[in-house]
């Protein structure tokens, strides 16, 4: 994920997921203690008023409340894209400063820290992030220190999914920028007869091919990854329908608007250098290309509807 991967997050970040209908959960949590486990472990907890054991928890997550919306349940899950309410990154103090000066560039504001000691994670981090639509940084309580097995020099962040989104987005945008893909001479002659094999011809930096009725390119970037980048457009009315369909576009590409195009763009972290000679490489390839090609035709359909 661009998120962690550009920022050197150890942990995983965790989606936090808001239901207004009971299901059946299982175990003891506390909410902090719930966190830190799907950071650590990835595992995915289902919270309800019956399985959390932290009274200050379940009035700050509203599960105890005389508002109309009560929360039923709580699911607690690794964030890898998906729709939710909060985004909750753990990490340190180091990190926290490169996040702030970055979310200060995208954002053009100052990125707060409210704090008091209490209810830290499920109230500071989450609720308050949820209802404020702002991001917000908690250095963490007793409980969470004690009971949720939080270290010394950890703090959390609680992230509006959109928020997320966007930072997400121009990560992947300024890693794409940075890349330059290298010239096709310099690649494996039988990694070059590979992709013809497959109906891609070789230009002098990328391999373009026709596929489903779209055109699209291949880069292959030499470095510590030696990843390789898929590359499609999509062309729409005008310059504006372009612009709003990238804004709105959710999924696992980057929508790039250039005109009146859209740019689909997806970087897929394996070495390609060493994927190559597996047997299973062509078909690899082609579906990822089929995939960029289905979401491109999604991304057209999108821009009808509105």
């Amino acid at each position: 994920m661009s998120f962690r991967r550009h920022f050197e997050i150890q942990l995983k970040p965790v989606a936090v997921i808001f239901l207004d209908e009971e299901k059946e959960a299982f175990g003891e949590y506390r909410f902090c203690e719930a966190v830190r486990i799907v950071a650590e472990k990835g595992e995915r907890i289902v919270i309800n008023e019956f399985n959390l054991s932290c009274a200050g928890a379940l009035v700050s997550l509203g599960f105890i409340t005389e508002d109309e919306e009560e929360t039923k349940t709580i699911v607690l899950e690794e964030y890898k894209g998906q729709d939710c309410d909060v985004v909750l990154v753990i990490t340190n103090p180091e990190r926290i400063m490169r996040i702030a000066m970055f979310y200060k560039r995208l954002f053009e504001e100052d990125l707060n820290a409210m704090f008091s000691g209490e209810n830290a994670v499920c109230g500071e981090a989450t609720a308050f992030v949820k209802r404020s639509g702002k991001p917000n940084i908690s250095f963490l309580c007793p409980g969470a220190r004690e009971v949720g097995r939080y270290r010394k020099d950890e703090i959390v962040i609680g992230f509006p999914y959109e928020t997320f989104r966007k930072i997400e987005d121009a990560i992947k945008r300024q890693e794409i920028k940075a890349l330059c893909g290298c010239l096709m001479d310099d690649l494996p002659r039988d990694m070059i007869e590979k992709f013809e094999r497959m109906g891609f011809d070789k230009a002098t930096d990328h391999f373009i091919g026709f596929i489903n009725g779209k055109s699209v390119k291949l880069y292959i970037f030499k470095g510590d990854s030696n990843s390789v980048g898929i590359f499609t457009s999509v062309k729409f009315r005008d310059e504006s329908e372009a612009e709003r369909v990238a804004e709105s576009y959710r999924g696992e590409y980057v929508a790039i608007p250039r005109e009146n195009w859209v740019e689909l763009t997806k970087i897929v972290d394996v070495d390609v250098f060493k994927k190559y000679k597996s047997r299973d490489f062509e078909d690899w390839i082609l579906k990822e290309v089929e995939e960029i090609t289905q979401e491109a035709k999604r991304l057209k359909r999108l821009g009808k509807r509105e």
